[in-house]
């Protein structure tokens, strides 16, 4: 048995990524309600709404829809910066807490397979562990809160430049803001140029679909940046405003971050500090051993 212990784990090692592989590969069409919301505008076009959705995604669908999991607002807004589905981030639950039931388990069935002495006490840390992963998810994505919002961030300036050049090359604003809506594949852009066709097909014009999506996503860059192409599009000569204003968001944008890696370097000088005083008191614990007497 234990000379065959080895092989047995890696046959079961083999077996599971096989099975990983194939549920991979399954692939459902899309629901026809989806793409109506998307067109529609009441969710945005993430990989829930793709042709290409994987099985655990629609497990995670299920589940949501069946036992209600609680989802808090703030976690649906980073789910939509960064381009996530609800779905898939309780398929995310769903793979986790069942690593952290079965993970003991797995661990006495291994031990026995090899011959060792095993109690089952560890099958008590289960639902510790299944719960541990359930919450895990949830702090992964609060850890990506900061680099979603400066990612869209950056993505909300890089589209007001691509207006700018497209005002440049005398495009109209609707067309300007349409063609560069579609440049980049960034969640964001995604979530404009949906927006955007819909205000096309509906043939109306796009700015309160831009006042929309800026108070969706939190972006208030964007409703300043509809109203003066709002103005422009109505006669005003606004060009040289449009301009100055996307130079001055952009230069906003910088000292934010500047002021950030001065936070993150402040930060870092803890650190820095650190291995001084350990040597200080490498150099004052002995003396005062001395005189207490130690």
């Amino acid at each position: 048995m234990n000379a065959l212990g080895p092989f047995v784990v890696a046959g079961m090692v083999i077996g599971a990524g096989a099975l990983l592989i194939i549920m991979g590969a399954l692939r459902s069409p899309v629901r026809l309600a989806d793409a109506l919301a998307v067109l529609d505008g009441s969710v945005p076009e993430t990989r829930e709404t793709h042709p290409e959705r994987k099985g655990l995604e629609a497990l995670g669908d299920w589940l949501h829809g069946t036992l209600r999991l609680p989802l808090t607002r703030n976690q649906q807004r980073l789910l939509l910066l960064s381009g996530r589905s609800i779905a898939d981030f309780f398929a995310e639950k769903l793979v986790l807490t069942t690593t952290g039931l079965f993970l003991p388990a797995i661990w006495l069935v291994v031990q026995v397979v090899l011959g060792n002495p095993t109690t089952p006490v560890p099958l008590l840390l289960g639902p510790v562990l299944g719960v541990g992963g359930y919450f895990l998810a949830d702090l992964r994505l609060a850890r990506t809160s900061r680099q979603v919002s400066r990612s869209t961030s950056e993505a909300i300036h890089t589209f007001f430049d691509l207006v700018a050049l497209e005002r440049l090359a005398n495009a109209s604003a609707t067309q300007a803001v349409t063609q560069a809506a579609t440049i980049s594949d960034a969640p964001l852009f995604r979530r404009m140029a949906a927006g955007l066709e819909r205000c096309r097909l509906e043939q109306t014009t796009p700015w309160r679909e831009l006042h929309r999506i800026a108070d969706e996503w939190n972006v208030p860059e964007l409703s300043d940046f509809a109203d003066i192409m709002r103005l422009e599009e109505q006669g005003a000569a606004l060009a040289e405003t449009l301009q100055a204003r996307v130079r001055e968001l952009r230069e906003g944008h910088l000292a934010q971050q500047r002021s950030r890696a001065q936070e993150d370097t402040e930060a870092l000088t803890i650190w820095m500090t650190l291995p001084a005083l350990i040597l200080g008191l490498g150099f004052i614990i002995p003396p005062l051993f001395i005189l207490v007497g130690l």
